[in-house]
């Protein structure tokens, strides 16, 4: 259980560095990101929002991987505006929105970053760019979709330029952008036209339409910096390898071909040997194992993968996929 007494955060404590949500239900995907993010990220300062209570297992980890947790007396107040605007297709979601703690936390510039994610370069660069190139808030993934539903809200917004309908999982920021009370105003908006928002990513469509209604000055890090992928989800066309100067997608012929990778984010795709880059993501999250049981791991992945390729094939197939809802749905 996570001790709330005698922890807080010290609004004097300034300077940059990164917040993650986490808690001990997602640890092997929390263990393969510490690693990741101290092997390319040495002394940057991390912060752990607790997804919720069971952390303690995750807390652990804080003296070998150099991180605070930071708990905030908002986390209630912002849940409950989760709590109203879930529908009940995502019953943890409320609990995402403690992540918006982070505006008013103990960093003046930040990047957020979802635990599913693994940190493939040094961030300063991105942590830096939203002041250094004129922006309030810079994203990566965008698919409107996954944010606004058709309606009035979504074509207001495009009509003003806005709705990039950009992923949740990681934005770079800075401290004050939005007060608590700015956060319970919007919410009430959104509460108003709720049917126009993504039925299950609370999260992600409050996060857009408080910078789309305001007019935050948003961009996406690719094309600010250049590059850059500009999709960093692991499903992606091609494969992640090693270059000499850090990681970079080989997709020939394709758009992101040879392109950084800073990020990759597993959003949504369930932990397995058949995920897509399951063998870099394995390869920091079996780290501490010796070579010799590295090898059987690996081996034992490489056995297992068709099989669940197999029954990933049926489950997808449109004859099977729909008779099953049919008789579900009976």
């Amino acid at each position: 259980m996570v001790n709330k007494s005698g922890i807080s955060h010290d609004s004097n404590f300034g300077g940059v560095g990164i917040f993650i949500s986490a808690n001990d239900r997602v640890f092997e995907w929390t263990l393969a990101f510490l690693r990741s993010f101290r092997a390319s990220n040495p002394n940057l300062p991390l912060y752990l929002i607790p997804f919720n209570e069971q952390c303690d297992r995750i807390l652990r980890l804080s003296r070998l991987y150099d991180f605070k947790l930071y708990v905030d007396s908002s986390f209630s107040v912002l849940e409950e505006i989760g709590s109203r605007l879930e529908l009940g297709l995502t019953p943890t979601g409320p609990h995402w929105f403690r992540r918006f703690a982070a505006f008013w936390g103990p960093l003046d510039e930040f990047i957020y970053l979802d635990c599913r994610n693994l940190v493939l370069s040094d961030l300063n660069e991105i942590i830096m760019a939203p002041s250094k190139e004129g922006f309030d808030l810079l994203h990566y993934d965008c698919v409107v979709d996954q944010v606004y539903n058709v309606g009035d809200v979504r074509k207001s917004f495009l009509l003003d330029r806005r709705a990039r309908g950009f992923n949740s999982g990681r934005w770079a920021a800075r401290r004050g952008l939005f007060s608590l009370q700015e956060l319970q105003q919007y919410a009430e908006e959104c509460l108003g036209v709720r049917d126009q928002m993504n039925l299950r990513n609370t999260d992600q469509f409050f996060l857009n339409y408080c910078c789309d209604r305001r007019g935050v000055r948003t961009g996406h890090l690719a094309e600010v910096l250049g590059d850059m992928c500009q999709d960093g989800w692991a499903r992606q066309p091609g494969y992640v390898y090693r270059a000499a100067d850090g990681y970079r997608r080989w997709d020939f012929g394709g758009l992101n071909h040879k392109k950084r990778v800073p990020l990759l984010h597993w959003a949504g795709i369930k932990l397995s040997p058949a995920m897509p880059e399951a063998e870099l993501f394995y390869s920091f999250r079996d780290a501490e194992y010796g070579w010799g049981r590295r090898v059987l791991r690996k081996l034992g992945r490489m056995i297992r993968r068709p099989f669940i390729n197999l029954m990933q094939g049926l489950r997808a197939n449109r004859w099977i996929n729909e008779t099953y809802h049919r008789m579900r749905g009976h």
